[in-house]
């Protein structure tokens, strides 16, 4: 279970799927995001981990944490160089998380490549996911807000990995829909509200990330179970963690009617709640929850 799988069947929030963010400048601040956090990684003489790291950043992704963080920046007038800042800390703290990931969870694919654990070992990939979550620290060295950037990086990495803790012990058997929203909301929510929440702070606007929080948390959910939906058959055949199985387990009617509904019910949560934080900068956030609530309604209504 996890939001953190590659975007699919030209669906999921991916690099080719988002509406991007409008300037020029946008397409300028996410390739010096990539600069950045090649270098960050890189070295000479270049050790396993870091060639792996390479190796996983240069294999792609949609940079959807980026995204919003650029254009969440752009739109509260973030210089340049902080938006590159925390735009390449979120990628590099989501990339960390997911080659940990891979590996708990035994998935031996990733981008349509081995996964780092499967082409390099175990060992590597734990030095590999550590090498990321530190250059994503790294990333904030230069910024003028470098001290309460960094204390809010570590809050969520460790909501994060609270979530990871519960998907790896009882998420494996939630027992109910609740249980199942807590665990995915805890696993996916943090990565997605701090785009939006470094951006905030760097626009003195600190007040909003209550706001932020909720709207990471309720794209998780949505996305979550859209994911699920299209994996359902898989993760049958592999009996992984899938919200229509908890769902059908609670001995429910139709589950995956019932977790269509109630993913785009979280859809339009975001929509809305991404719509009221200031001088637009959930555009982004927005704009893709609808995007997904609209093919989701297309499924569900051929």
């Amino acid at each position: 279970m996890s939001l953190q799988a590659n975007a699919v069947h030209g669906l999921g929030p991916g690099a080719g799927n988002l509406p991007a963010p409008g300037s020029a400048d946008a397409s300028s601040l996410l390739e010096q995001v990539e600069h950045t956090m090649q270098d960050l990684v890189s070295g000479n003489p270049s050790s396993a981990a870091q060639q792996a790291a390479l190796d996983h950043l240069q294999a792609g992704g949609g940079r959807f944490r980026a995204r919003l963080a650029i254009q969440a920046g752009l739109a509260l007038d973030v210089q340049p160089g902080d938006i590159v800042a925390i735009a390449a800390s979120v990628e590099l703290v989501h990339n960390a998380s997911l080659v940990h990931d891979d590996l708990q969870d035994r998935d031996r694919i990733r981008r349509d490549r081995l996964a780092v654990w499967a082409a390099h070992g175990e060992a590597v990939a734990i030095c590999t996911g550590d090498l990321l979550l530190s250059a994503a620290y790294a990333a904030l060295a230069d910024s003028p807000a470098t001290s309460a950037l960094v204390s809010h990086l570590h809050k969520s990495v460790t909501l994060l990995i609270r979530g990871q803790d519960a998907d790896l012990g009882e998420g494996r058997h939630a027992a109910d829909l609740a249980s199942y929203e807590a665990i995915a909301a805890g696993k996916s929510g943090p990565l997605l509200s701090l785009p939006l929440s470094f951006a905030l702070r760097l626009g003195d606007l600190a007040e909003f990330d209550a706001l932020a929080r909720e709207c990471g948390r309720s794209f998780s959910l949505g996305y979550q179970m859209f994911d699920d939906l299209r994996d359902l058959d898989a993760d049958r055949a592999k009996n992984a963690l899938n919200v229509v199985r908890v769902v059908e387990a609670c001995g429910k009617n139709d589950p995956a009617s019932i977790v269509a509904q109630r993913a785009g019910e979280h859809f339009r949560q975001t929509a809305t709640l991404a719509q009221t934080l200031p001088r637009d900068c959930g555009r982004l956030l927005a704009e893709t929850a609808l995007r997904l609530h609209t093919a989701l309604a297309r499924k569900e209504n051929p």
